[in-house]
């Protein structure tokens, strides 16, 4: 049939004709007597079939309300907690999201937008940035989110004394100041032009004026608690007066399974909705499974061994240096990885940065030269112990892999290997030489302030480098392109020859979900889609 020119498009259909048609379609409306209906107002056959699949795939695509969810991390412990600023886990970030709102949030391309404040705005130097809150925001318990809780919530990453975990990404912020009941300030007393990114990261979660308390909570998230119990389980219900879109699911449960094996066998049983991390060895297992897909994003996310620099033999960096040179990188990517990933050169900021810097040498296996710094080391036959658990793809299998090249050269290392459960409380910034991994941060000032500033909590490898320091905090306000290509270089070159780190490659976020799951998120920032997904994830088994 000839197409009129009348004829309706997808994209220019009014939204109440859209509302119209696809309630049309959700109260059982048959193709038939839609295209007749389409038809009827001038619409030629071709256009209407069009436009009855267009508005059919818009159907399928909207959230339906119900039903529940399963997700199992993989690991949990003591330290399991409802406290924003003490969270350490990849559960726990996702469990906070679960509960709590924050200022901002962060996208897939990681920029920012408004959350909670409806509009940020810096003055002319980044030096005060001014947050609007959305007003109307009810916690669980009914009362109305104000300035007050927000003040509150950000105090308490300020100060000596403060117990955050994500302190340092907010110590340029001098005071945060009441302007009105839905409007605060924050002066800093240098510029910072990432801050609201800062504050979308998974620490700065909003709180209740005055909480004391974290056996349970009360936030302004999707869903409101119903069950929390440290190394058991959490359980979410629907807070029905949620302030936006969300909140689809009745209930969504979480918990960990530390054995990758057993966790697997969990999803593809049916037993889970959703895992995560999912092993790069079971990938093709996964996407071989009706059902069952892959939710992967590429990432600059770190698994390494560090080597504290405040006590011997661990803080020895010729050492150091030889384990460098024994670390069989490409092995560990394309083999461990599945190709799932980027190799490292011994500094946390991957290609997936924005101001990744590819000038630096890249180390390579080479026997020899680890050789010559074994033997300047004067380790001699000295037992070299390093704690390793399951708590990464590639955590453990890099130490076997550096034993097996370090006893080619005669340099005894000793792998101990450790349950997953309860590793970042008991072992990490512990032990001498243990692994780590370390989930993307939105930017490289943002990583190396978390963890290589010298007064950071999570300064794994307790390196101090008052030079470091200070060019850190310069880099925030730098704006000229060439120069801030340069700072970052200059810091991440510090990093790689100091700082006692064995950083051989970087994971992309590989986790496992029913094809049911929707409303995945793609943040490049930790697994279930950056910790960002619980306020978007719905069910939908047609």
């Amino acid at each position: 049939m000839t197409k009129r020119s009348n004829d309706p498009a997808f994209g220019t259909i009014s939204p109440n004709d859209m509302q119209l048609m696809t309630k049309m379609l959700g109260c059982g409306v048959g193709r038939r007597q839609f295209m007749s209906w389409l038809m009827a107002a001038g619409a030629t056959a071709a256009a209407s079939s069009t436009i009855f699949a267009d508005v059919s795939q818009a159907l399928a695509a909207t959230p339906k309300k119900g039903d529940r969810l399963i997700l199992a991390s993989d690991q949990h412990g003591p330290n399991d907690t409802l406290n924003p600023a003490l969270a350490t886990s990849s559960l726990d970030y996702f469990r906070l999201r679960m509960f709590y709102g924050s200022l901002t949030r962060l996208t897939a391309n990681l920029t920012y937008e408004p959350e909670l404040a409806e509009q940020v705005t810096p003055n002319q130097d980044a030096t005060e940035w001014t947050f609007k809150l959305r007003q109307g925001v009810e916690f669980h318990d009914g009362r109305t989110l104000t300035a007050d809780d927000v003040i509150y919530s950000m105090n308490r990453h300020l100060g000596k004394d403060s117990i955050s975990k994500a302190s340092s990404l907010v110590s340029m912020v001098k005071e945060w100041k009441k302007v009105g009941k839905y409007e605060v300030k924050a002066i800093l007393d240098a510029p910072n032009a990432d801050l609201p990114i800062a504050l979308g990261t998974f620490h700065f979660k909003i709180i209740q004026d005055g909480q004391t308390e974290f056996q349970t909570t009360n936030g302004t998230g999707p869903y409101k608690i119903k069950e929390f119990k440290p190394v058991v389980r959490a359980i979410g219900v629907r807070h029905e007066n949620y302030w936006t879109e969300g909140a689809y699911l009745d209930e969504l449960e979480t918990f960990a399974i530390g054995d990758p094996v057993a966790r697997l066998n969990a999803f593809l049983a049916g037993d889970v909705d959703i895992i995560g991390p999912l092993s790069p060895r079971a990938i093709d297992q996964v996407n071989a499974t009706a059902g069952k897909e892959v939710w992967s994003v590429k990432s600059s996310m770190t698994v390494h061994i560090a080597s504290q620099l405040n006590v011997q033999p661990s803080g020895n960096m010729d050492l150091i240096r030889a384990m460098q040179y024994l670390m069989d990188r490409e092995r560990l990517v394309k083999g461990v990885f599945n190709g799932e990933g980027t190799i490292g050169n011994d500094q946390p900021i991957g290609p997936s940065y924005q101001d990744y810097c590819s000038d630096i040498p890249q180390r390579q296996l080479d026997p020899e030269k680890a050789r010559y710094h074994f033997k300047k080391s004067g380790i001699g036959s000295t037992i070299v112990p390093i704690v390793t658990a399951e708590v990464a793809s590639g955590a453990v299998e890099q130490c076997l892999f550096l034993q097996r090249e370090a006893a080619k050269i005669g340099l005894n290392i000793d792998v101990q290997k450790v349950n997953a459960d309860g590793y970042w409380g008991a072992v990490w910034l512990k032990s001498p030489i243990c692994v780590g991994s370390w989930n993307m941060r939105p930017t490289a000032n943002i990583m190396m302030t978390l963890a290589y500033e010298s007064g950071a909590a999570w300064n794994e490898t307790h390196w101090k480098d008052e030079k470091f320091d200070q060019l850190l905090v310069q880099a925030r306000g730098i704006t000229d392109p060439s120069a801030r290509k340069q700072a970052y270089c200059d810091l991440q070159t510090m990093i790689h020859e100091g700082a006692g780190l064995i950083l051989p490659g970087f994971r992309n976020y590989t986790d496992g979900a029913a094809a049911y799951v929707k409303g995945r998120t793609y943040v490049p920032l930790n697994t279930f889609g950056g910790g960002e997904s619980a306020p978007t994830l719905w069910r939908d088994d047609a």
